[in-house]
């Protein structure tokens, strides 16, 4: 398939170009053991992305990475044995101290989900480049939470609390998920409009200690990321996404302090990528009847 990028410039070891706008551009520590160059992918920190600083960035020094998602990136920092294909998932494994790393074109169960393959250059098992769009990337948790404050002041008490004025969006609104026929069946199926990769939200706003079944997750989606943002405090609370045959894919996400967000610190492969009988969120702990929380669920589709 042809690139989507003029005819690039070798102007770097990489031979590295991009299409980008709105950068991103998070200040991260190397640890890798050795020196990293300008546009060498890396992933650091818990972010994905190029080295935009000119100089490099020494071991154990500072410097920054673009993470931005509203690009296209071209680059020869790949397996060059792998066979990309136009729509796949592409993976970033890291080289350690040893190297730089490579994007390959299957997980080998520590990888890094980097994004989907929009072109590449070459055969398969001989490539030469690959063209990929990146996964959207969170903010910290920190920087999330200083954020709903000062920019909203509050998302539930400037707005004079989510839950009372609006009339409880899951009770007196008569249940978004239920009277309005489905967020995900009457609105087109949320995740199924949202462009790849996609998202879904999914309150919980009744008892969910025995398990709530999520519309419009089907067989196959693949689940790469979870969080909830808590709608009612009350204690020791969690939620957690489960497949439809009780298997965990998420560890429990707390969920005990509202307006509090908080992320799945863990999902588990061996059940992401969901079996027939689809998702369900499940409540647990000492309040496990009274948790309440909006669970923002991230998948590739089947």
């Amino acid at each position: 398939m042809p690139s989507l990028l003029d005819t690039p410039v070798p102007v770097n070891d990489f031979d590295f170009s991009e299409v980008s706008v709105n950068d991103k551009t998070p200040l991260i520590t190397n640890n890798l053991g050795r020196a990293v160059t300008v546009a060498e992918l890396v992933y650091l920190g818990g972010y994905f992305g190029d080295v935009i600083e000119q100089d490099g960035i020494a071991n154990s020094a500072d410097g920054r990475i673009n993470i931005d998602s509203d690009r296209i990136i071209r680059t020869e920092q790949i397996e060059v044995t792998d066979t990309f294909t136009v729509g796949n998932t592409i993976w970033f494994v890291s080289g350690g101290a040893g190297a730089a790393g490579t994007l390959e074109d299957t997980n080998t169960g520590t990888d890094y989900a980097a994004g989907i393959i929009t072109a590449e250059g070459g055969t398969g098992g001989a490539q030469t480049f690959v063209e990929f769009r990146p996964f959207a990337q969170r903010l910290d948790a920190a920087d999330v939470s200083a954020q709903v404050i000062v920019n909203t002041a509050g998302i539930a008490t400037n707005v004079t609390g989510i839950s009372d004025n609006v009339t409880d969006i899951g009770t007196n609104d008569t249940d978004i998920a239920t009277n309005v026929s489905g967020i995900a069946d009457n609105v087109t199926d949320i995740a199924t409009i949202n462009a790849e990769p996609k998202t879904l939200v999914f309150p919980v706003t009744v008892d969910a200690s025995g398990s709530i079944a999520v519309p419009g997750l089907v067989e196959n989606d693949e689940i790469v990321a979870v969080s909830v943002i808590c709608t009612v405090t009350q204690g020791s609370g969690t939620l957690i996404l489960e497949t439809g045959g009780d298997d965990d894919i998420t560890d429990g996400i707390a969920c005990d302090t509202d307006e509090a967000v908080d992320y799945a610190a863990s999902i588990n492969d061996a059940f992401s990528t969901l079996p027939a009988s689809g998702a369900k969120v499940i409540s647990v702990g000492g309040t496990a009847a009274n948790t309440r929380g909006i669970m923002v669920i991230t998948y590739i589709p089947a």
